[in-house]
């Protein structure tokens, strides 16, 4: 029979047991009853031919099992026949199933969850059209200073070059995002700073994104004044215009300019594309003349798209560009030391989050093991309780395949029942991770089911209950049928050969939960270092907002100047209010680094050009942050735009450029010396020098896990070439800094009513929503140690509890020839602890193996620590030995004259 006719035949019987069976018996019946009325033509009474017809046949019963067995239905039916005993067996247990069931859902649960978000980050096919075709392609800078906002980006100049000189791609193109004042009108909302776009024609085609309503960007609009166009996100569309389709040509106001609105974008361009700068509005990159002249290509920092060529591999491209890249360093000098990279785009969606999706992907299987680990544990214990019910069933006649089919199919409804639990938990945790999420995780907000997940669930649902299941069940089924009648299966399981097993298994849990507490604790004692250190400011009541003043309503510095004094200078007389100052400075970040012309300095190459951290302050400056002044005076009313120009220096600054000398007075110039390949008019202030007048305390310049580095500060009123747009403003209040957030913006608004005040926080809170995604590792690790933890504690419990009532009799014997009960007792903690020792050991050997999971994760702690090794080693012995104690105390209440009496 082909196997479709096999399989639809068991289907068939399997679906339609009653009517077959119906059918079989008529058609037997129909043979015997033929074969009978044969006999009765040859004279034999129908009695005698009836009787000789059932010989010749055999039983109906009997030929039945066998055309059931030939259908492959007498298979199904000894499954289902297990199940079904299983479960009554598993309900005489509620204590042991709801155990087991518990223990399997929080290991399958947990892996469900981490693997979801594997699946999200690094499984999922991205929302575009051939994918596996987009790159992102990097500088890779050797001593380069970058001042823009893609750290590694190329220059749009050599982003030009690529294009043009490769052939292994369809095209490329450089693109930006700023934040930006948008205004809607009225009937749409209030004006508020939103990350814009600038994109070429060519961008939404790279991606193959078609608009929903309207029309993509034309080439000619990449020109300056021709770039007056706008598209708009599906969800600016639905919350800002209700989804109206009248939509297109309508105008809304970015930095004070009108754009019309040309189309309608759908919403699958997810926010990990660009973190933290999501766009929901696109206009043309504006190119301009200075865009693609030789000046300009040092300016690096733009983002990078590249779609390949079909049946082009990533290392072919890599080696196009890094021959390119090449050339363009002997034909500029300064593209000297710039080399290339070209990474998948699905590659940076994991990103940074690598190592911490290794190290969860880790802790969850740490999880699900010390949980299998248990489980194989209880089944053993249950298993050797359960020696004279397996043993009379092998007297009767079940043989040892039967016994271990059995208890195997107990093990798959209890893996079945928890992966089920474990799924609906998983659910429930992928929603708290989500308001759990970081803002900085924009991956994370993609967590979800889908079948692939469910599949995984399946798959180690089975997996653990035939591996974990199958060693228990051999180990149960070896049985002596004379000892196990005999003593109600007291010996059968109590030899010195299980014992040993389930001491393993005791040893693996400490050693495996142990991990996960090292590993939680060194991540707690980093995140507690990086929150709580000095960051060289009084942190405490201080507000900060963002501020833009567009260049088409703020047309030259002293506009730009007259207004953050005047918004100052409002601030400072709010109730509530001690100081404000308005700033490009604000710690932990600054991120405009500057390079400087330091007498005594020479240099002739442009990668030793000194540098240091640059910002631009009002007199105020000092006095708002608490920045402690080492040296030399602070800034003063007096120093105006008409007066010479003055500057600030950190510690760090003078240690690093003027270690011998005293550094008040000299001057500084602000902007690259003249070297080939540096423009005149790149990454300069007024080329002019500023006067040293007073050194400060170093504080965080350069991000919480950085030493400070050399800072310069100098007044914006006096440097009007780098007193741009982009201005923060920082409060320091007497209370809560957010009791007086609606009255700054009160007074924003009153001096203009279109420039909103964005990125609204305190200092404390800018500094946690920065450890997030440290914080958030932090909590799921801790999490998945104290699950270890107690699934750890559980397992040598139970194997404590259950050396006790094995050997209850030896104890009450030892009791009754004299032995302290204080020594019996520690007979009994002596064999858990010695197990909790030796598991703790292999632990520490398996932490300091596994130190590469977290030592990019800590920040000014080893991943080897011998404290936090020691104390967390110490700490499971200390909540191991307490869960020895509870059951050992059970020896102290044993009566030897009562026990030896029931024995």
């Amino acid at each position: 029979m082909a196997l479709s006719g096999r399989l639809w035949s068991w289907l068939r019987a399997s679906l339609r047991r009653s009517q077959m069976d119906s059918e079989m018996d008529a058609e037997l019946r129909f043979h015997l009853e033929a074969y009978a009325e044969d006999l009765v033509r040859t004279g034999v009474s129908r009695e005698e031919a009836l009787r000789r017809a059932r010989l010749e046949f055999g039983g109906v019963d009997k030929t039945k099992e066998e055309c059931r067995e030939a259908r492959g239905v007498h298979l199904f039916e000894t499954l289902i026949r297990d199940v079904r005993y299983s479960a009554r067996a598993l309900r005489k247990s509620p204590g042991f199933t709801i155990v087991a069931i518990l223990t399997l859902a929080l290991g399958i649960g947990a892996n469900t969850a981490i693997f979801s978000a594997v699946n999200a980050l690094m499984l999922r096919p991205l929302p575009f059209t051939a994918a596996d075709q987009l790159v992102r392609i990097y500088s890779i800078q050797k001593g380069m200073f970058n001042t823009f906002a893609n750290p590694d980006g190329p220059s749009a100049l050599d982003a030009r070059d690529f294009a043009q000189r490769s052939s292994s791609f369809q095209n490329i193109v450089a693109y930006d995002t700023w934040a930006k004042n948008v205004s809607f009108g009225e009937s749409a909302g209030q004006p508020e700073q939103m990350e814009v776009g600038l994109v070429p024609a060519a961008y939404f085609e790279i991606l193959e994104i078609r608009p929903i309503i309207g029309r993509l960007f034309t080439a000619d609009e990449n020109q300056e004044g021709k770039n007056y166009v706008a598209a708009i996100s599906a969800q600016v569309w639905r919350n800002r215009y209700a989804g109206d389709p009248s939509v297109l040509e309508r105008k809304i106001q970015i930095n004070g300019e009108p754009y019309s609105i040309v189309a309608v974008m759908p919403d699958v361009i997810p926010a990990w594309v660009e973190p933290g700068r999501n766009s929901e509005i696109w206009t043309p990159f504006p190119y301009s003349p200075d865009m693609w002249a030789e000046s300009g290509r040092g300016e690096r920092g733009y983002a990078v798209l590249g779609r390949l060529k079909p049946g082009v591999s990533l290392e072919q491209a890599q080696a196009d560009l890094s021959v390119i890249a090449a050339a363009l360093a002997a034909e500029h000098p300064v593209d000297q030391g710039v080399g290339v990279a070209v990474k998948r785009l699905a590659d940076s969606r994991v990103g940074a989050l690598r190592p911490m999706l290794y190290l969860l992907i880790g802790a969850v299987s740490l999880i699900l093991l010390i949980a299998c680990v248990n489980l194989a544990n209880l089944l053993l214990a249950r298993n050797s309780a359960r020696q004279r019910e397996l043993a009379v069933r092998a007297a009767l006649g079940a043989g040892r395949g039967g016994l271990v089919r059995q208890l195997l199919a107990e093990t798959l409804l209890l893996s079945v029942i928890g992966g089920a639990v474990g799924f609906a938990g998983a659910e429930i945790g992928l929603k708290a991770l989500a308001r759990m999420r970081p803002e900085n995780l924009p991956q994370l907000g993609s967590l979800g089911i889908d079948w692939r997940v469910l599949t995984f669930t399946i798959l180690v649902s089975l997996v653990t209950s035939l591996i974990f299941g199958l060693a228990p069940a051999f180990v149960g089924t070896r049985l002596n049928l004379v000892d196990a009648l005999k003593q109600g299966g007291r010996s059968g399981m109590s030899g010195r050969s299980s014992q040993r097993v389930r001491g393993l298994l005791v040893i693996t849990e400490m050693a495996m939960c142990l991990m996960l507490l090292v590993g939680a604790s060194l991540l707690i004692r980093s995140i507690v270092r990086l929150e709580g250190q000095n960051l060289g400011i009084r942190q405490d009541h201080l507000l900060r907002g963002r501020i833009y003043l567009p260049p088409v309503r703020y047309t030259n510095p002293g506009v730009r100047t007259r207004f953050c004094d005047d918004f100052a200078t409002t601030v400072r007389a709010l109730p509530g209010v001690m100081e404000a100052t308005v700033t490009t400075v604000y710690p932990p970040n600054n991120g405009w680094i500057q390079m400087l012309v330091i007498p005594g300095h020479p240099v002739t190459r442009i990668q030793d050009v000194p540098s240091a951290q640059f910002g631009v302050v009002d007199q105020h400056f000092l006095r708002t942050l608490g920045i402690p002044l080492i040296r030399g005076r602070d800034f003063a009313e007096s120093d105006s735009a008409t007066s010479p120009p003055v500057a600030l220096i950190s510690e760090e600054f003078k240690r690093r450029y003027f270690a011998t000398e005293d550094a008040i007075g000299r001057k500084v110039h602000i902007g690259p010396p003249p070297l080939p390949g540096i423009s005149v008019e790149e990454n300069i202030t007024d080329d002019v020098d500023v006067t040293i007048i007073g050194v400060i305390g170093d504080f965080k310049n350069a991000g919480l896990a950085l030493a400070p580095q050399p800072q310069i500060t100098v007044l914006y009123s006096q440097n009007p070439l780098v007193n741009g747009g982009f201005k923060d403003v920082l409060v320091r209040t007497a209370s809560d800094p957010h009791l007086v957030e609606s009255e700054v913006r009160t007074q924003l608004h009153a001096l203009d009513s279109d420039m909103p005040l964005a990125e609204v926080q305190t200092i404390d809170e800018l500094i946690e929503r920065q450890t997030g995604g440290q914080r958030f590792t932090t909590v799921l690790l801790s999490s998945f140690a104290g699950a270890g933890l107690v699934l750890a504690i559980v397992g040598i419990y139970g194997v404590v509890s259950f050396v006790v009532a094995r050997r209850r009799q030896e104890l009450a014997v030892r009791i009754a020839l004299g032995a302290s009960r204080a020594n019996v007792l520690w007979l009994v903690l002596k064999q858990g602890l010695e197990m909790a020792t030796i598991g703790a050991v292999i632990g520490l050997l398996g932490a300091w193996a596994a130190q590469k999971l977290t030592s990019g994760l800590l920040f000014e702690i080893s991943p080897v620590d011998p404290f936090t090794f020691a104390g967390a080693a110490g700490f499971l012995l200390a909540v191991a030995a307490i869960a020895c104690a509870i059951p050992g105390a059970r020896v102290l209440q044993i009566d030897p004259a009562q026990t030896l009496r029931e024995d």
